[in-house]
């Protein structure tokens, strides 16, 4: 009876996980459409003097949509691996991290922001390159 409890349960997580690499795929996509119709598309085709010129608040516009966009096919791969293997993606998952904290900081305004929203943003960075660190000497001692 547990057995079948447990092949039930994996068979469900199994659906879950598929059913979020399926969104994220989909987000993926309208992402990128997003990207290219509203923010380069409609910066280059403007009725300013200058059409081809992007602003700067268009730029972290389209830096911020773009590292999401890369966060979304990140977790995808964690997804995959996860899916495909019995191991957990430490190094994948800490690469995520280290990429949404890239785009945190790419967006950041700093006349809006205090110092110790500061400081926990810089913490967290050297927590995650620290452990990323960590999981890479570990993966290069097992081989």
């Amino acid at each position: 009876m547990e057995k079948h409890i447990i092949t039930g349960m994996k068979r469900l997580s199994r659906w879950i996980i598929v059913t979020l690499m399926v969104a994220l795929v989909v987000s993926m996509f309208f992402g990128t459409i997003y990207l290219l119709y509203e923010d380069v598309f409609k910066s280059i085709v403007s009725k300013d003097p200058y059409p081809f010129l992007i602003k700067t608040e268009e730029l972290y516009s389209i830096f911020s949509m773009l590292l999401i966009i890369i966060v979304g096919y990140e977790l995808f791969k964690s997804l995959y691996i996860i899916l495909h293997s019995n191991h957990m993606p430490v190094k994948s998952i800490t690469k995520v991290a280290a990429i949404a904290m890239a785009n945190k900081v790419i967006t950041l305004n700093l006349k809006e922001i205090n110092p110790i929203e500061l400081f926990g943003i810089s913490t967290i960075i050297i927590a995650i390159g620290l452990s990323y660190f960590l999981f890479q000497k570990d993966s290069e001692i097992k081989e």
